[in-house]
């Protein structure tokens, strides 16, 4: 057995055939899951803080084992311990509204109507993807009846959900982002 510090991190440790032998521990059940395995890596990793010096309390280490002709090798690589991973829970107030228009015509008469109706104050996107117009609504509790009555006069049809919108905003070609009522209103 050969103990040898590589780097600050980083131990390398030779196995024999003898000493896995001693273990009653072959190469394929050199694994925690083993009581026999368990056992000797365990050792292993004592002797490796014993004779490096390495402090493995409250260390995270990761072993990799290499077979070789006359035994094998475990490479012990040391880091501090990681810390739980946050996760934070993105909360929508409501889904957004999507409208399909066939074309840009119609998608057009909607918008000059929407911003005469002085319909500017909720966020909106116009998208083109497969051929059809798409009109997106955000922040849907801020607009109304009487906006949804207005839109359903030229649209097609009308969505609602997160899922399609993301793959709309990922895959589709953006016409105007934001404040597309106001922005191509105000042109029309």
């Amino acid at each position: 057995m050969n103990i040898e510090q590589l780097d600050a991190t980083r131990i390398l440790i030779s196995l024999g055939d003898r000493e896995l032998e001693s273990y009653d521990v072959t190469f394929e059940n050199l694994s925690f899951s083993e009581l026999r395995g368990r056992k000797l890596l365990r050792e292993m990793l004592r002797r490796a803080a014993n004779t490096t010096g390495i402090d493995l309390k409250d260390k995270h280490v990761v072993i990799e084992a290499l077979k070789y002709e006359h035994g094998c090798l475990l490479l012990l690589t040391i880091t501090d311990r990681v810390k739980k991973r946050r996760t934070y829970r993105i909360k929508y107030q409501n889904d957004a509204y999507l409208f399909l228009f066939g074309d840009a015509g119609s998608l057009l008469d909607c918008i000059r109507a929407l911003y005469c109706m002085n319909g500017r104050h909720f966020s909106s996107s116009v998208y083109y993807y497969h051929q059809k117009y798409y009109l997106v609504l955000y922040g849907t509790a801020s607009v109304g009846s009487r906006y949804l009555h207005t839109i359903g006069e030229f649209c097609i049809s009308r969505k609602r959900g997160k899922a399609f919108n993301a793959s709309l905003m990922e895959h589709a070609r953006v016409i105007s982002l934001k404040r597309a009522v106001e922005t191509i209103g105000s042109q029309l």
